[in-house]
């Protein structure tokens, strides 16, 4: 597994959830959406929470929020190795 996918799985799994910014700026990572697709082929159960939030100028604006949705007894460390 890349980097940069298991920063994001480590984040997740110390943090409520990720964002494209954290991941910008803790990571360096510049597509999330990407890794998060990737991720979730192999079996990780990530959600997408649509936030709705106003600008600094105002404004309306919307920005998903990723959080790993953890099941008891998951394998999804095995599949992603694998994968």
């Amino acid at each position: 597994m890349r980097g940069s996918k298991v920063a994001i799985l480590n984040h997740l799994r110390k943090n409520p959830w990720i964002t494209s910014r954290d991941a910008f700026e803790k990571y360096g990572i510049t597509r999330l959406s990407a890794r998060i697709k990737e991720l979730r082929e192999v079996g990780y159960d990530i959600k997408t929470v649509m936030v709705e939030t106003t600008t600094r100028f105002g404004e309306s604006c919307r920005y998903a929020r990723y959080v790993l949705w953890e099941h008891e007894g998951d394998e999804n460390e095995e599949r992603c190795e694998s994968g």
